[in-house]
């Protein structure tokens, strides 16, 4: 019965830090990126937008030549830094969306 229970409060005790961790997490943006073929053009991509300020996570789809960006909480996403780094890199940028705001 013991052994249920220590079950029981470390599962409640994840599914509380997880969704505080959720709900920390700023705007995600959706980016429509021409050029993304290769893991490398993916290693390129996450480099160079994971150094700028504000940024908490970078997940690149090469098959659909997407990049999803979220933001620190209560910040938004420099555009125009974020296109001039897509470009240097190499790529062309052809969309931003927001795909997601979190809500407290």
């Amino acid at each position: 019965m013991t052994h249920k229970i220590k079950k029981l409060i470390i599962l409640g005790t994840t599914l509380i830090l997880w969704s505080q961790l959720n709900f920390a997490a700023g705007k995600t943006y959706n980016l429509k990126v021409d050029g993304l073929v290769c893991p490398f053009c993916e290693y390129n991509i996450k480099k160079k937008l994971s150094k700028l300020d504000n940024i908490e996570s970078v997940d690149v789809n090469l098959k659909k030549g997407t990049v999803d960006i979220i933001v620190a909480e209560g910040k938004d996403l420099q555009e125009k830094i974020v296109k001039q780094e897509i470009k240097d890199a190499g790529f062309t940028l052809k969309s931003i969306k927001v795909k997601k705001v979190s809500k407290k």
